[in-house]
């Protein structure tokens, strides 16, 4: 994927002390490195946790389940996971990032930087997902070969979070220039990949899979009205 945005990802670290102290705040600052502060005024924990809890329903998570994210960053999602004793596991394109997911994720499976095509298959989980990553990839064959691989990964649910809907393309980018200056010459060659509905809809029907739409909001978030979420499950299941 694009350097640009790796360059980008691998420069956000840590403030000195952040990743000590009660389990809350370490969340947060993890959250606030995934990238959570880039626009408006932040969002409260009780609105992560309750995006969390939503994500854990649809994935059929319980706590002794097993759950890999592609694009893990620093392993925020993870790291409440594992509390919940969960076994994990992630990757990200960002060694940064995954430098700081291997300071609060004690005992993961697998927890490696690489890019999201070349994620391994051998390690099978009972869940994946992937949330707020597909939005840079390059193109639609680069994200069906990255859905094949977590397909083949996962027993069970595929979770896609955060993908940008062709549909309000025009809005977001409207949204994004008037409220960040010079938007432009800021942005220029990084990037945003949008989706349609139905072509997730076309490799669930392809993989035999059943697949939902489900409107996950997450309160305070900028980037909500501009996305929109999917989870496949295997119809036998």
């Amino acid at each position: 994927m694009d350097n640009k945005w790796r360059a980008i990802w691998n420069r956000r670290k840590p403030g000195t002390g952040k990743l000590s102290g009660n389990w809350e705040d370490i969340f947060l600052e993890l959250k606030r490195l995934n990238g959570y502060d880039v626009m408006g005024e932040g969002i409260s924990l009780d609105a992560f946790l309750d995006e969390y809890a939503q994500t854990k329903e649809l994935l059929r998570l319980t706590n002794d389940s097993s759950v890999f994210e592609v694009g893990c960053g620093t392993g925020a999602n993870l790291y409440l996971m594992q509390r919940d004793g969960m076994t994990v596991g992630g990757t990200d394109y960002a060694e940064g990032l995954i430098e700081t997911a291997r300071t609060v994720i004690s005992s993961p499976v697998e927890l490696y930087a690489g890019e999201a095509d070349a994620i391994s298959v051998d390690q099978k989980y009972d869940a994946i997902f992937a949330s707020g990553v597909f939005p840079y990839f390059p193109n639609d064959d680069y994200a069906v070969h990255v859905l094949n691989l977590m397909r083949e990964k996962s027993r069970g649910p595929i979770g896609v979070m955060g993908l940008h809907d062709i549909e309000k393309r025009a809005d977001y980018l409207a949204f994004r220039r008037a409220n960040i200056p010079n938007y432009d010459e800021l942005y220029k060659d990084l990037d945003r990949h949008f989706y349609e509905r139905s072509f997730f809809e076309d490799f669930a029907a392809a993989h035999n899979l059943r697949i939902v739409f489900p409107e996950m909001l997450l309160e305070g978030y900028w980037n909500t009205p501009f996305i929109f979420n999917c989870f496949m499950y295997r119809k036998s299941s």
